[in-house]
């Protein structure tokens, strides 16, 4: 078994690499390919707004490398983090860089991130490894979360750049429209399933209904347009529903707590 400190020091170091190969990459310009300036644009190609998420998720993941050291995130980052935040790191870097060279290999590279992140995120769900208080919600659950929920999306975006014709002023042939709303609902049905699976995962939910909207203001054709529209909108009531239903949650457990004698 590997010592607890090396897969930290690992750890900090991996997001520092990952971190600096994503503001390189956002910085260059539309001349890098980056995929930040919508680079290989395609007809789900969200507005540059929506990989805001990927700064959130930087910001938050920086707190985990720092939250790590204390010991109340020790269980967490080395039974379940392990090792695979390392690999994370350096399969999306390698993701950018394929983005800008060798595209075709994209949606491999995401499916290896997704087993990666996926068995994070479902281990982190389990009874014994539920977050004991604030500081485990914001910097453990959290950006895991939501890098779960945003790689479903960067899948999306890599498959489509890779099987689809980039986009054009002219409007997209029906084939391309029907896969596009075949994906379009795969990624509302995500968005529901983060709420109504049992878990009122909002953050995840969230990320989805934040790149249905930027694919409603990035994307023109009329079909592709209010697709994406009324299914963020599913999604955003659904995210309602799951705030509301945790509130309720909370306050009936409140209600019932035994008093102190």
């Amino acid at each position: 078994m590997a010592h607890p400190l090396l897969i930290k020091i690992s750890n900090a170091l991996a997001y520092i690499f990952l971190l600096s190969a994503n503001i390189y990459s956002g910085l260059e310009g539309d001349k890098s390919g980056s995929p930040y300036h919508n680079s290989h644009e395609t007809y789900i190609t969200p507005a540059p707004f929506v990989f805001g998420v990927w700064g959130l998720i930087h910001l938050l993941l920086g707190g985990f490398v720092i939250y790590q050291f204390w010991d109340s995130a020790n269980e967490a980052v080395v039974d379940v983090v392990h090792w695979h935040f390392v690999c994370i790191a350096l399969l999306n870097t390698l993701w950018l860089t394929l983005w800008v060279h060798y595209f075709s290999f994209l949606p491999i590279v995401v499916l290896f991130i997704s087993g990666q992140i996926s068995y994070v995120y479902y281990s982190l769900l389990k009874t014994q490894f539920a977050a004991q208080n604030w500081a485990d919600r914001l910097f453990i659950h959290a950006p895991l979360t939501l890098y779960h929920a945003w790689i479903a999306v960067v899948l999306t975006l890599s498959i489509f750049a890779v099987i689809t014709p980039e986009k054009t002023d002219e409007n997209p042939t029906l084939l391309v429209q029907i896969v596009v709303v075949i994906a379009l609902f795969i990624l509302k049905g995500l968005s529901v399933a983060y709420i109504e699976g049992g878990n009122s995962d909002i953050a995840g939910s969230i990320v989805i209904a934040w790149t249905l909207i930027g694919i409603f203001v990035e994307q023109q054709d009329p079909i592709i347009h209010w697709t994406s529209l009324v299914l963020a909108i599913i999604s955003i009531f659904h995210i309602v529903k799951g705030i509301y239903d945790i509130y309720r949650k909370s306050r009936s457990d409140g209600e019932h707590a035994p008093l102190n004698p």
